[in-house]
């Protein structure tokens, strides 16, 4: 037995001696101490993961470390484990069993090298088992060879060993009498810096002086071969880029002959394999040798798919130690782990960082930063790998040729900097392809991944505008990309993330301002409340709890979605601010969700923090918004409220409003908003209709173009505060035109609406419906408004909308449909543990006493 061969024996006793049946690094300092209380010698944790792969080994093991892991095991010394060894080995022993054993040697190395070298723990990595029928297929038929074909990152090595050990090695493989060899890169390095050569290297451990040797030993004495002689190559992409390396390569495939036992399995980067296939396509008997599996596709030359959403959820099971499901992951997220590389990442990432969540966005971006600080900014010769990016970037950008460079135009910076341009090859930053399809093949170079290529062309961007965020930065990207493209909607994402870095909040309110579409401006919403709640929790970043200002606030004032996202980013924020000014207008916009979601635990809490500051709420707001926020509770507990003091300050406030002198209307402030939409839902309530048109109108004549302000949803709600009003006064053909005018707002192109305000306004054509006698076409706009409001959580909407529909089916024949729906809404209040407030009602006065039965029989014990 050789060395290698006597210290996997070795291995395998201590393992049966620690009562171990396979081992992972924390198991190495348990055997440590092992060995410490069997021996009284001390072999470090260290060694021990040296000993069984987890740790680089520089030197050959000391006399010491051997003779204290063969005493534990029973020997008196090293010298007498390795001659009981031997003795074992008698000259009967076959040929076929000599092969086995050395290449079973050969191969556990090597087994735990790639386990060692994945970026996920082993055991969480997905086993791609769809492709083992495959595999077996070839094993069983007339081909020699099968390539594993992928670009950079897609998990060919962890797909190969686990092949390997499913059906060759583990304890319930299924060919154990065949041989594998598992030959690496590692391997291969070893045998050439040692000036060897792998026909000396084959001599030397199997006796033949090639495999073609081997191959005419074993049909000229068949009795001799005892299975199959299985062989899997892995990582010679780079060695394969060398001429000598790559003929003799080809070299090899020539001298297998037809036979029927000896299968070799590559695994190539798919810019390896272009180099192979004209070599492969010309000889007749290469390409009947060869096995391209059921998934190969000739396009991309490979056949390993990227991850199912079955196969990432696996993995993310395993690493979150909990079952994770799809809902739980961010679709931008899911979209990036398809490929296993980004997976290896996140392992890394949340290592370090684990405040991220898979459900942000926003870890998609901090993924891709992450790699590429690690593999490119802090790398050796970053500044060389920057420019030729950027230059790659450039060149992609001018001609939008999907990621696509022709080779030819990047020659002059390859031969500048040749040994950067090889090591981003290596990192699978880039990868280079030939296009057969052309007349003439040409070779082409492209981002492996759309994503760093859009990371690159946003720091093209941030470099222009030298590295400052402006409205001229938002314009570029406004012109410079499609509408509601991908590509724009990264683009701006990372601007978000570049600017909330830098606490360059103001800058933000451009995405709203410029013509960006609807669907832009609400994502762009969302993620800035991903990024702004993240950045909060991270230590030493620009936007913390000091530097949260107004301007952060005016943002999440005008864009008012109701989401529970945006629920979560105010509460966070505003537990954690220390600028008391801006927590009093976040505990503001808190109470208002709370009076939407009927919610009266949280609304009291959060008046009982404003209370504390009423003196400071009567210096910021036009009015006290603590009154407004009281009078809503007292109505939600059906507790009287104050006679006419409210009232009288809204007068006095009304007044005020229509004495000052026009204004523009970016001179509204979030405190005005804030405090006007208050009012006008007190007024509202309150059912004080004219007083409710007299301070629109005021505000009208201090702002006359608000209702033209597209990128504040504060235009809309006023505009509809305006049609319900104008409901309730009995001017309908008013009322009418507010609808015609509100679809010509929606169907505008860069109006930025959100799901609260098409909730709204389907409440307002419900109601004008119910008011001009149109009850089916009343119906539909409550069922449309009830769609929404449930997917989005509106409770309070949902209430007035099944109201709404009670009272169109009351005029109909549906009388079972009206018990439907009265049940349908107790269900809902009592499933929901709220009541039914006075406010929720937008009904004609006719429906008051309808409301008050409902009221009262909700109360009912039975109910």
């Amino acid at each position: 037995m050789n060395a290698n061969e006597l210290l996997i024996e070795l291995r395998k006793f201590v393992l049966i001696k620690s009562g171990l049946r396979n081992i992972d690094p924390a198991h190495c300092k348990i055997i440590s101490e092992y060995v410490f209380q069997e021996t009284k010698n001390y072999v470090s944790e260290t060694t021990i993961k040296r000993f069984f792969g987890f740790a680089n080994t520089l030197h050959k093991f000391s006399l010491f470390t051997l003779n204290s892991l063969s005493q534990y095991i029973g020997y008196d010394d090293w010298d007498s484990f390795c001659k009981d060894k031997e003795s074992q080995t008698t000259s009967a022993q076959s040929i076929w069993q000599d092969m086995r054993l050395k290449a079973q040697a050969i191969t556990e190395v090597s087994l735990v090298s790639k386990k060692n070298n994945s970026g996920v723990p082993f055991h969480a990595t997905s086993n791609r088992s769809f492709y083992y029928p495959d595999l077996d297929y070839f094993l069983k038929n007339n081909y020699q060879f099968s390539t594993i074909s992928a670009q950079p990152g897609q998990g060919k090595s962890i797909l190969l060993a686990h092949m390997a050990e499913h059906f060759f090695v583990s304890e319930y493989a299924i060919y154990k009498n065949d041989i594998v060899l598992l030959i690496n890169s590692t391997i291969l390095t070893r045998i050439i810096s040692g000036g060897g050569t792998l026909k000396d290297w084959f001599l030397k451990e199997f006796k033949f002086e090639s495999i073609s040797d081997l191959i005419n030993f074993f049909k000229k004495n068949p009795e001799k071969r005892e299975g199959r002689f299985v062989i899997f190559v892995d990582g010679i992409d780079e060695f394969l880029s060398k001429s000598e390396y790559f003929k003799t390569f080809v070299d090899l495939l020539y001298s297998i002959e037809e036979n029927n036992f000896l299968k070799i399995i590559f695994g190539f980067r798919t810019n390896t394999w272009i180099n192979l296939q004209p070599v492969i396509s010309g000889s007749a008997f290469l390409n009947k040798s060869w096995y391209t599996g059921l998934f190969y596709d000739e396009d991309t030359l490979s056949n390993l798919p990227s991850l199912n959403n079955e196969e990432i959820l696996s993995t993310l099971s395993y690493l979150e130690n909990k079952l994770v499901t799809i809902k739980e992951v961010s679709p931008k997220v899911m979209g990036l782990f398809k490929t296993p590389f980004w997976l290896q990442v996140y392992f890394k990432l949340k290592d370090e960082n684990k405040l991220l969540e898979l459900s942000n966005p926003l870890l998609c971006y901090e993924l891709i930063h992450y790699f590429l600080e690690k593999r490119v900014f802090l790398s050796k010769k970053s500044t060389e790998k920057i420019f030729l990016l950027k230059k790659l970037t450039d060149c992609i950008f001018e001609r939008d040729n999907k990621l696509r460079v022709h080779k030819e135009k990047l020659l002059t910076y390859v031969n500048t900097y040749p040994e950067a341009y090889e090591e981003l090859l290596q990192a699978g930053i880039i990868v280079e392809e030939k296009r057969l399809s052309t007349a003439i093949p040409t070779e082409v170079v492209r981002f492996l991944n759309e994503d760093i290529y859009t990371y690159f062309l946003f720091i093209q961007i941030t470099e222009k505008f030298e590295y400052r965020s402006s409205k001229a930065f938002f314009e570029h990207i406004l012109q410079s990309f499609a509408k509601e493209s991908v590509l724009r909607s990264h683009i701006l994402d990372w601007s978000i993330r570049f600017c909330i870095n830098r606490n360059e909040i103001a800058e933000l309110k451009n995405i709203f301002k410029l013509p960006f579409s609807n669907q832009e401006k609400n994502q762009s919403f969302d993620f800035i409340c991903y990024t702004s709640k993240y950045e909060l929790t991270k230590p030493g970043g620009n936007f913390n709890k000091l530097t949260v200002g107004v301007d952060f606030i005016d943002i999440m004032a005008t864009g008012r979605t109701m989401s529970s996202l945006y629920k979560e980013t105010v509460r966070s924020i505003s537990e954690n601010v220390l600028n008391e000014d801006v927590q009093i207008m976040l505990h503001i916009i808190e109470c208002n969700l709370a009076l939407i979601d009927v919610d009266k635990a949280s609304l009291l809490n959060t008046m009982q923090l404003l209370k504390r500051n009423y003196k400071r709420l009567n210096e910021l707001f036009p009015i006290n918004p603590y009154d407004l926020i009281l009078y809503f509770y007292n109505n939600m507990v059906n507790k009287p409220n104050e006679g006419r003091t409210l009232e009288d300050k809204i007068i006095k406030l009304c007044q005020e409003i229509d004495r000052s002198g026009p204004k523009k209307n970016d001179e509204i402030t979030t405190e005005e908003i804030l405090c006007y939409r208050m009012v006008l839902l007190t007024l509202f309530s309150q059912k004080n209709y004219a007083e409710c048109h007299r301070f629109i109108m005021a505000i009208l004549n201090k702002y006359p173009s608000i209702f033209f302000i597209r990128h504040s949803v504060f235009s809309s709600f006023l505009i509809l505060h305006l049609g319900q009003t104008y409901l309730k006064l009995n001017y309908l053909k008013k009322a009418q035109r507010i609808i015609q005018f509100m679809d010509k707002i929606i169907d505008s192109e860069y109006t930025y609406y959100t799901n609260f305000i098409l909730t709204g306004f389907s409440m307002f054509k419900s109601t004008f419906y119910n008011s001009t006698h149109h009850y089916e076409q009343a119906v539909i706009e409550a069922d449309h408004g009830l769609t929404i409001a449930v997917k989005h959580d509106f409770k309070m909407f949902e209430i007035a909308l099944i109201l709404s529909k009670i009272e169109s089916l009351k005029h109909t024949e549906a009388s079972e449909e009206v018990s439907n729906t009265i049940k349908e809404l107790l269900n809902f209040l009592t499933a929901n543990k709220i009541s039914m407030p006075e406010y929720s009602n937008l009904n004609s006065d006719n429906f008051e006493h309808t409301f008050k039965i409902l009221k009262s029989y909700r109360k009912h014990p039975l109910v």
